[in-house]
């Protein structure tokens, strides 16, 4: 199992698209298979928030499927990754 912790940002900073959340850290699970993440802000919820994806197609289809929601793509080992690329 990996996850990826995302830490808890100072209260009263950044925006409400920062994935980052005030209260707590988020830890993001990829579980055996997943590859990538397509992490909400934290705006949105209590930290579960995310989709996990098991290859670059379903990461494109859980990014067009929360296209509404402000989010970030982030691989397993924590670094973000371009809409772009996936597309690649």
């Amino acid at each position: 199992m990996t996850t990826v912790t995302i830490e808890q940002k100072m209260s009263g900073t950044g925006t409400i698209h920062d994935t980052a959340n005030e209260h707590f850290d988020r830890v993001i699970d990829f579980g055996a298979d997943g590859k990538y993440a397509i992490v909400l802000a934290a705006y949105y919820g209590n930290g579960d928030n995310y989709h996990i994806a098991d290859d670059k197609a379903e990461a494109i289809e859980l990014h067009e499927a929360n296209a509404e929601f402000s989010h970030v793509i982030i691989d397993r080992d924590g670094d973000s990754v371009s809409v772009d690329w996936l597309y690649r």
